[in-house]
């Protein structure tokens, strides 16, 4: 039995969230509706915990991007 259902695009989830904002919403409120689609999702459709870093992985992530951002 194949699934007949399929997940609408991103361009489509946009539009469908644009279309359920109101008239008078802000580039803030769409990019904060647009954060909380993105967000990770449990199963239930709750929005998952944050991946949290360890302090040794940040230092090593900003080493790397102070370095790149040198190399410009």
């Amino acid at each position: 039995m194949s699934d007949t259902t399929t997940k609408p695009s991103d361009k489509e989830q946009v539009r469908a969230l644009l279309d359920r904002l109101p008239d008078d919403c802000t580039f803030t409120d769409i990019q904060r509706a647009i954060a909380v689609m993105m967000w990770p999702k449990k199963d239930d459709g709750s929005l998952a915990p944050p991946k949290r870093l360890s302090p040794d992985e940040v230092k090593e992530r900003l080493r790397a991007w102070l370095k790149s951002e040198g190399e410009k």
